[in-house]
């Protein structure tokens, strides 16, 4: 019975364990989107309904970008298809003034 009691104390502190790393995780992802969202208004002059959606992207770009960033490599193609569809994002997001900036900036 003592084993029992230990090894379901073990597998909890591993479940939450695991939620905080992911509240980490998520903490961290909104923390770089928050700033890459922030410091693209301070250069390109938008809105706080604009600034919401650029950060939206910049969050959902942040947390695909975390599962295949531990291997860059084998996950070439994917990072160029994640780049792709934040700069589609952002395209839809941003005037057309407005997205020839940011491609300028993201090209330096």
């Amino acid at each position: 019975m003592k084993k029992i009691i230990t090894l379901c104390l073990f597998v909890g502190a591993l479940f939450f364990g695991a939620e905080n790393l992911t509240a980490q995780n998520t903490i961290e992802i909104n923390k770089v989107a928050s700033e890459k969202a922030e410091n693209l208004r301070k250069v390109i002059k938008f809105d706080t309904n604009t600034l919401e959606e650029v950060y939206e992207a910049y969050k959902a770009y942040e947390t695909k970008y975390q599962v295949i960033s531990k291997d860059l490599n084998a996950n070439w193609e994917s990072k160029v298809k994640l780049d792709k569809e934040l700069d589609q994002s952002m395209k839809s997001i941003l005037t057309e003034d407005q997205y020839f900036q940011y491609k300028n900036l993201s090209a330096n």
